[in-house]
């Protein structure tokens, strides 16, 4: 399976309520700045995207640095991680005028990339190559 190998029960576990940690936290920011504070400039919302994007591959670094994977093995952890928040997220997007009944239409779309663009930054930090030895 090009080098993805199993996760125990425990990491399981721990990545993946790791990750519904993070889409909360990602979630609750936008839904209370989205459509007053975020959505009001497009570098602004640039900058807050990148910042929660960031803040979501802190949280999957320190789980995985915590539970002593490998940058090699970190793949099938990412998926793990990620799975809730693709849930909750699909979640959120079809019922987003009744959790944001003020908002535009277009927000569904803003929230919707803030989500990927944060889950595509994750995966590309959890493709890291394992360092190779010299010797």
């Amino acid at each position: 399976m090009l080098g993805v190998r199993g996760v125990s029960k425990e990491d399981g576990a721990v990545f993946g309520f790791a990750g519904l940690f993070a889409w909360m936290a990602a979630s609750a920011f936008y839904l209370a700045f989205g459509a007053g504070l975020l959505e009001a400039a497009f570098w602004f919302y640039v900058l807050n995207a990148g910042l929660a994007a960031g803040g979501v591959v802190f949280v999957f670094l320190s789980v995985a640095r915590i539970r002593r994977i490998p940058k090699g093995r970190r793949i099938a952890p990412a998926l793990i991680f990620i799975a809730p928040g693709l849930i909750c997220g699909a979640t959120t997007l079809i019922n987003f005028a009744g959790l944001c009944p003020g908002a535009q239409p277009a927000s569904v779309g803003r929230y919707g990339a803030f989500l990927v663009f944060g889950y595509a930054l994750m995966l590309a930090s959890a493709m890291e190559r394992a360092e190779k030895s010299l010797g």
